[in-house]
């Protein structure tokens, strides 16, 4: 393609991780026809690689087990959390936030979605937190499959590197390259950006942040602050850029192969999401727990307390790293790719073998406790008699490892157990683009530029989004309303680009 190509379409949205699908489907189901353009070779965004809670207030899953709850309370304690940012967040963003979380979740259940709960997270003075079944995955399944049956064109490997703008200021198009050459889409209605934050760009990690922080891994490696660099371009603002979330531990992701290589693979469909629920709501917490392994086991992520409890945390030569005062998670994210390992004793494995000391776990859903690593997570889980022994299965050096068993103190009494590699990830930034309470972005002076809005991280607006549910909340309403308000804007000729 050697020549510049044109599309016209009403709404274009970039970006096809959750609030990018949710806003493409909520426009279409408005009349609008829609195109996404995702510059990854999947459908996933950071949606897909989360936890999967919503946190919302007055849901049927609430009433049914006599919980009173409602959109007010939801904010007073949302802006609890929100710490000192509550004072400079915008109040409105977070009604838009709480006050329409709930009918979102009633959407996406009309698509097909289970969840399991509520789930109670202080401070919030109600259990609030709806789990997606059996994992994320789910919201990407039925999203992209409710984006196809309404007709939405979908564009994998096409990143765009322009908003084009006519005269009068109005976005009316993006430029992409597309195999060599370039690409025009235009929009008649509006363009919608949901490309996330930019806990992948090195360099926007290190000027709005700091140098250290720019060499954590991300968790989506495709959150490269694409929407804040074009919605700068054009005059508009990025609200809190200093702030980010402390980086989270995860284990290593099971193989493709064998039993949990498999459950990954199952699609999500209702059939199987119900059964789920009903065993997680019935069957005894031993039953479940090794199905809800297989789904939830990508996101694993090792409890700090058992560092404080006595494990060791090694580099991949065996040295020593948790001799320090600092947060776990900043001294793993150092590690980069590489990683590191959590050595423990037969103390500490006896003692996380039961309730209420769990090794890791899904928020609400699932408690995974040694027994349950050892049986079924042996490529994350090592075992041996002695130190010597237990470096060796790990592949790191047995003098270092033992050296650093020995200026620690603990793990004294054998069999020895290693966990890793363990990596730790920057989930999210929260610099956004400043927009309006209908999701349109906002230029220096808080006037809208016309035809531009953005949804989920790369809209965030301001807002703190601390505690479970409330970036997915954020990222599934915005979507949901922007789509809706682009879709019913004034339409503009095509031909104007």
């Amino acid at each position: 393609m050697d020549i510049e190509t044109q599309y016209d379409y009403d709404v274009i949205v970039v970006g096809g991780g959750g609030s990018g699908l949710a806003a493409a489907v909520s426009a279409a189901e408005s009349g609008a026809r829609v195109l996404v353009l995702e510059k990854g070779e999947e459908l996933i965004g950071s949606t897909g690689r989360s936890v999967g809670s919503i946190a919302a207030s007055g849901t049927p899953d609430q009433r049914r087990i006599g919980i009173v709850d409602d959109a007010d309370s939801h904010l007073a304690d949302y802006r609890v959390l929100s710490g000192p940012l509550a004072d400079t967040e915008s109040a409105d963003l977070a009604r838009v936030l709480t006050h329409n979380v709930t009918d979102t979740l009633a959407w996406l259940r009309s698509m097909g979605m289970e969840f399991f709960g509520p789930v109670g997270e202080p401070p919030h003075s109600a259990p609030r937190l709806h789990n997606i079944l059996p994992g994320s995955r789910s919201y990407i399944h039925h999203l992209a499959r409710r984006a196809r049956d309404l007709g939405i064109d979908i564009e994998l490997r096409t990143g765009v590197s322009r908003l084009v703008v006519v005269d009068g200021g109005r976005v009316a198009g993006v430029e992409a390259a597309v195999d060599g050459g370039t690409v025009t889409y235009r929009a008649g209605r509006g363009i919608i950006l949901a490309t996330g934050d930019f806990s992948a760009s090195t360099d926007l990690k290190a000027r709005w942040i700091n140098d250290r922080v720019a060499s954590f891994l991300p968790v989506n490696p495709h959150a490269e602050g694409d929407a804040q660099r074009m919605g700068i371009d054009l005059g508009a603002r990025v609200l809190n850029a200093e702030v980010f979330d402390v980086p989270s531990m995860r284990l290593a992701p099971p193989p493709s192969e064998g039993i949990y290589g498999l459950l990954q693979k199952v699609p999500p469909r209702r059939a199987l999401t119900r059964t789920i629920r009903w065993g997680l709501r019935h069957l005894p917490d031993r039953v479940i727990r090794s199905l809800m392994m297989g789904f939830v086991t990508t996101y694993l992520s090792p409890r700090e307390q058992l560092f404080t409890d006595g494990a060791l945390l090694v580099d991949g030569d065996g040295a020593l790293r948790s001799n320090t005062d600092e947060n776990i998670n900043l001294v793993v994210a150092e590690l980069g790719a590489t990683g590191g390992y959590l050595i423990g004793d037969r103390e500490l494995y006896e003692k996380y073998s039961a309730a209420p000391h769990y090794v890791a776990t899904a928020p609400g859903v699932a408690f995974a406790y040694m027994d349950d690593f050892r049986r079924s997570r042996r490529d994350v889980f090592t075992e041996a008699a002695t130190i010597d022994e237990l470096a060796r299965g790990i592949g790191v050096s047995p003098e270092r490892l033992a050296a650093s068993v020995a200026e620690a103190g603990t793990c004294r009494v054998g069999p020895y157990f290693a966990l890793g590699p363990i990596r730790a990830y920057l989930l999210q930034t929260n610099g956004g683009l400043a927009v309006s309470t209908d999701l349109e972005v906002l230029d220096g002076a808080g006037a809208p530029i016309p035809g531009l809005y953005a949804v989920g991280n790369a809209g965030q607006g301001g807002l703190a989004l601390f505690g479970h549910g409330h970036h997915l909340g954020w990222a599934f309403t915005s979507g949901r309303l922007a789509g809706r308000h682009a879709a019913h804007a004034q339409t503009h000729a095509a031909s104007a680009v």
